[in-house]
């Protein structure tokens, strides 16, 4: 379709085609996030990898190490992909070699044995950072399509039902974690869950093959020399507040989830809880409340997606406090932490890159996405040695304290600095 034919699309059919690109990113974000899920980066990995290491700096960076991998390439990609119009086979094309790593990991730690452990830990982390990286490779120009073949409000029901959906499906699925783990010699127990996340990914591979994409910003004729390029995202940083401050928002949400790898560990080694109890409850109370979360988000984040960040902030500085308090009376308040975790904090990351997508204009938006994520990526790359740092020497407590006052920081910037703007760049403008 050309672009003057799109632009001259009525808004009834422009509406026809977001309701069926609607059902592809979802059917594509849920076995996404399912696939997530099944090996959580806040419960199974962090696990996983204790079993392999007594470091807790690596114990910090396997829950993080996705999130780095994915964000560190995309400013980059952003630089190259503004020559093109059409982004679709630029997310399609990549994320087909990608989406196989994880099942390759399952194969060779099935093949390595439990008797190589330094390989397995040396393994899981090259793979894993592949996928994370393979993934941010796709990511600015997946955003890109979605914020082109898709207005506002299809947008947060995607990310909203797509988080419900993916709570209901890991709610069936948490009951099976317990025998698997216990069930299984190590490591082919987290084999088998690393098996099973890999055939979900490679099934996410097919249905954005489908999306109809509608053209976007206009093409430019080459690439920018680094000389004019990166004068170019100073100034943006310089001259936008809105999106400066989002990117602190984003910053020091980074520096609040580094504690997330922890709380397993908190629960097995401060509560003696065993694994094979902590780790699928847990799972489960975050899932549960993923599930009211993610249906309150499909709503909300269509209507006031910046209140919907300041409320998942707020609700999420209740999970460090219920852990601080799980150290006094018992695991029951970290059970109900991970309940409104997963209620408040599921969709924070979503609801704050949507943030940004909705905020730049056409012509502007690969340019802000990888920035955002590219110099969040610094941040991310220091939380966990931070993290792991804090509770290797001086232990959980302080290390939650830390993360509590970095949601409350965070919070204050959003309430402070952010305001609702709609498909605008003060700097673009």
């Amino acid at each position: 379709m050309a672009e003057s034919d799109a632009q001259g699309l009525s808004p009834s059919f422009r509406e026809q085609i977001y309701r069926r690109n609607f059902l592809f990113f979802l059917t594509d974000g849920i076995l996404f996030t399912v696939a997530m899920s099944v090996i959580g980066s806040t419960t199974v990995i962090p696990d996983f990898v204790r079993r392999l290491t007594d470091s807790e700096i690596l114990v910090g960076l396997s829950g993080s190490l996705f999130e780095i991998s994915w964000m560190l390439p995309q400013l980059f990609i952003a630089r190259y992909i503004i020559r093109f119009a059409r982004k679709k086979w630029w997310f399609a094309g990549p994320n087909i070699p990608v989406r196989f790593v994880i099942l390759i990991f399952a194969v060779i730690t099935v093949r390595l044995g439990k008797d190589q452990p330094e390989a397995i830990l040396l393994a899981f982390f090259i793979c894993y950072g592949i996928a994370g990286v393979g993934d941010g490779v796709v990511a600015v120009p997946w955003a890109d399509l979605s914020g082109t073949s898709l207005d506002a409000r299809w947008r947060a029901r995607v990310f909203g039902f797509q988080s419900a959906g993916t709570g209901l499906i890991m709610l069936s699925i948490a009951p099976l974690l317990a025998p698997i783990l216990s069930g299984t010699e190590f490591p082919n127990n987290y084999a088998l869950l690393f098996g099973i996340s890999g055939m979900l990914f490679v099934l996410s591979i097919i249905p954005v093959l489908f999306v109809h994409e509608l053209p976007g910003g206009k093409a430019v004729e080459k690439i920018p020399a680094l000389s004019e390029f990166l004068p170019d995202l100073g100034q943006v940083l310089r001259a936008d507040e809105p999106f400066r401050a989002i990117l602190i928002t984003r910053m020091l949400t980074s520096l609040f989830v580094m504690a997330g790898p922890f709380y397993i560990g908190f629960a097995t080694v401060s509560l003696g809880l065993s694994s094979e109890v902590a780790v699928p409850t847990l799972l489960a109370m975050q899932t549960i409340g993923s599930v009211s979360g993610a249906l309150a988000y499909a709503w909300l984040g269509a209507h006031n997606n910046l209140l919907y960040i300041r409320l998942a902030l707020g609700g999420g500085a209740l999970l460090p406090i219920s852990a601080l308090l799980a150290g006094m009376v018992g695991p029951l308040p970290l059970y109900l932490g991970f309940l409104i975790s997963g209620l408040a904090v599921s969709n924070l990351g979503i609801s704050l890159q949507n943030w940004v997508v909705t905020y730049a204009t056409a012509d502007r938006r690969p340019i802000y996405v990888g920035l955002f994520n590219t110099i969040s990526a610094v941040t991310s790359l220091a939380a966990p040695i931070i993290g792991g740092t804090i509770a290797q020497n001086l232990g959980y407590r302080p290390l939650f304290a830390v993360s509590l006052v970095m949601a409350l920081s965070a919070l204050f910037v959003t309430l402070r600095f952010l305001r609702n703007t709609g498909m605008v760049s003060l700097y673009a403008q």
